[in-house]
């Protein structure tokens, strides 16, 4: 058999079968010099690990695939039994005949942005059901002579919190649980360097993610005897899935990319990956948004709902979003513990309903939009005392609140069917919603669903996320210019897979802007600014001029009253929504440039990144200062992208003022000198423009 070679860009992934029929891998990604393969010369099979190994086919470590068939087998041997290849479609299926079980290995390489998906498809045709114990996306083996993890775990308001260190022997995992917010647990991302810690510019590093809005887990595994191969298990939690003969269980998609030169490359390919084959509209520039949330939390009424759009107009902000509190006319949405479910705006509040509150934006020269929470429901509303079966419940167990709400069970069709027609009556009433916040605020505890038969409850975990999905990719058909942001408590779901239907996410409601910062900071390794919605608030009582600061280096928006700004802090503001319409491009489409990352030895609380555009012609540079800096020392920001024969106008700004410094520099003394740091004071902010063009 000839070796199956997949590439995606620079890199491959390659596999061989031996004289049994087991599918080997024979390189992950640069193969290294001088690593054997089959046609080198007679090798022991263990020189080639398994590409996928099931259960019995080496018990010696966890296996990639394991079930129960219907007679009680567990032993697995699936040989190699086919090969197709349709333009970057691959497929490679393996079988075990005496289970009348095939598990189709998927690829699919994008080779313009070097990225590669991977999955698994398992089906089988024994007399009756199977039970799937484990069943991963990928498995592939890396050499790894020193790898070092970079993982991002937290919790609520402390999403992203980024932490590196050698891989050790042994096995290193990173899950998640609760099947509607796991990302707030730990994120589906990671980035793997090889051969030491990788800098943005220098050291191989793979990257990846696991595409799935459900609990995760991903195990890094070193093995005594080889310690130079790293093995990485990849994929969902399905907790025992039943699985019916001729139907097709498919794993989540892992997304793989590499560079061979540092971060930044690695980050430039996935931006464009996730612009070009995830979000929704990439190549859209997203607008200014002004939320109400904790401008109001639940206090407001039609009248201050138009005072507070007259005033995020004078902002310069163009979305106007109405958060919670909007609903309810049985049980009104006065707080927390009521409402949920019953998705008509409250006439108390806004007599008009909504879409005279779509036309007072447009009145101010907004768009309209507004937050939901369909998959939700409080035990007060109309909609639970009508449909108390429709929750996620064991039975017999008490049905425990929290945030005061129950989960709908969305494997019920008519569930389903509830939650899209919701949205659509909403977007069908107000014609003027141009936006919706899809926010989700509790997990999964008791894990039960009417619509699974006894035997196959634990199959919720798999088919919520897939149930969710459907509905998600109704809400998006039926309503194709409305633009959507994924958001649950927060940072909760923050994944590849489920940002297919969505436009941007919610990181965190934590919203302190050092914070803030760093975990923008993180995010950036894998998704775009213009995914990532980031608002200027109160918290913490903090500075605004540094907050819009910020939030500039991602998707501009406010949070805050309007009527609540000083006359400087509504200058500030006014002058970040001024600059930040002139560099939004730049910010939103450019290509990322990390300069000086936080906590950086040496760096004297200095952060910076850039923005570029075409050509590196044009470029924006945010610069930060986090701690108070002795101003008898020079520093500077590098320019590492400047092209030394051309010359640059540079504007420096602030936000406290409404002057620039204007200089004009080549580009030679740029990539020699950089810019100098203009900043000593804890928590300032300065912008540079500069523009060769």
């Amino acid at each position: 058999m000839t070796a199956i070679e997949i590439a995606a860009g620079e890199a491959a992934i390659s596999f061989e079968a031996d004289s049994d029929g087991w599918l080997r891998q024979l390189g992950f990604w640069p193969r290294p010099p001088g690593e054997p393969r089959f046609d080198d010369g007679p090798f022991p099979p263990e020189a080639f690990p398994l590409a996928y190994p099931a259960w019995g086919q080496d018990v010696s470590q966890p296996p990639a695939f394991r079930l129960t068939g219907h007679g009680g087998q567990s032993a697995c041997w699936p040989v190699l039994a086919g090969y197709e290849a349709s333009g970057n479609e691959h497929r490679i299926r393996l079988a075990d005949d005496r289970l009348a079980l095939t598990i189709d290995l998927c690829l699919r390489s994008h080779p313009a942005e070097g990225v590669l998906e991977q999955w698994a498809e398992i089906s089988h045709d024994q007399a009756g059901p199977v039970t799937v114990h484990a069943a991963a996306a990928a498995a592939p083996v890396l050499h790894a002579p020193a790898p070092w993890l970079t993982r991002f775990d937290g919790d609520w308001a402390a999403e992203w919190t980024a932490s590196t260190a050698p891989v050790p022997v042994g096995t290193t995992t990173i899950q998640s649980l609760g099947a509607v917010r796991p990302c707030l647990q730990a994120s589906p991302f990671f980035l793997l360097a090889t051969e030491g810690p990788a800098a943005e510019d220098a050291g191989p590093v793979l990257a990846g993610s696991l595409a799935w809005g459900g609990g995760m887990r991903l195990s890094f595994e070193r093995r005594v005897g080889q310690p130079e191969r790293l093995r990485i298990r990849c994929g969902h939690q399905p907790a025992d899935y039943v699985l019916d003969p001729g139907v097709v269980f498919a794993t989540p998609r892992m997304v793989w990319t590499w560079s061979a030169n540092g971060t930044q490359s690695l980050t430039h390919r996935l931006h464009h990956w996730v612009r070009g084959h995830v979000v929704r509209d990439g190549q859209q520039i997203r607008p200014v948004v002004f939320n109400t949330w904790e401008a109001t939390f639940f206090d407001f009424d039609h009248a201050k709902l138009e005072r507070m759009m007259t005033g995020a107009a004078d902002l310069g902000t163009e979305m106007f979003l109405l958060d919670d509190g909007w609903f309810g006319t049985g049980f009104p949405r006065r707080d927390d513990r009521a409402g949920l479910g019953d998705w008509e705006a409250d006439p108390a509040r806004l007599p008009g309903g909504l879409s005279a509150l779509a036309s007072a934006a447009h009145r101010n020269g907004l768009r309209f939009g507004l937050w939901v929470e369909p998959e939700m429901v409080n035990p007060a509303s109309r909609l639970y005392r009508s449909h108390p079966d429709w929750v996620v419940t064991e039975p017999g167990r008490p049905r425990r609140e929290e945030r005061n709400q129950l989960v709908l069970d969305l494997c019920r069709p008519q569930v389903r069917d509830f939650v899209t027609g919701t949205v659509g009556r909403i977007l069908a009433d107000a014609p003027g919603i141009a936006y919706l916040k899809w926010d989700a605020n509790r997990d999964i505890s008791e894990p039960g669903s009417g619509a699974l038969p006894a035997d196959r409850q634990a199959n919720l975990w798999t088919d919520t996320v897939l149930a969710r999905w459907q509905a998600m990719t109704d809400v998006a058909a039926q309503s194709p210019d409305t633009q959507l942001m994924l958001c649950a408590s927060g940072g909760g779901r923050t994944d590849l897979g489920t940002l297919r239907w969505f436009h941007e996410v919610w990181l965190s409601d934590n919203t302190d802007a050092a914070t803030r910062l760093r975990m923008q900071w993180h995010a950036s390794h894998f998704l775009p600014a213009q995914v990532i919605a980031a608002h200027v608030t109160r918290w913490g009582g903090q500075d605004l001029a540094f907050a819009c600061a910020v939030a500039m280096s991602a998707r501009f928006g406010f949070d805050l009253d309007p009527a609540s700004l000083s006359p400087a802090e509504r200058a500030a503001c006014r002058r970040a929504t001024a600059i930040y319409l002139e560099v939004r491009d730049l910010v939103q489409l450019g290509d990322l440039i990390r300069l000086i990352p936080p906590d950086a030895p040496g760096s004297a609380g200095r952060v910076a990144l850039g923005f570029c555009g075409l050509a590196a012609r044009r470029a924006v540079v945010f610069g930060y200062q986090l701690a108070e800096r002795s101003g008898n020392t020079a520093a500077s920001c590098p320019v590492p992208w400047a092209d030394a024969g051309l010359r640059y106008r540079i504007r420096q700004l602030t936000l406290t003022g409404d002057g620039e410094d204007v200089t004009e520099r080549d580009g030679a003394s740029l990539l020699t000198d950089g810019l100098t740091w203009p900043l000593t004071a804890e928590r300032t902010a300065v912008i540079w423009l500069l523009d060769a063009s």
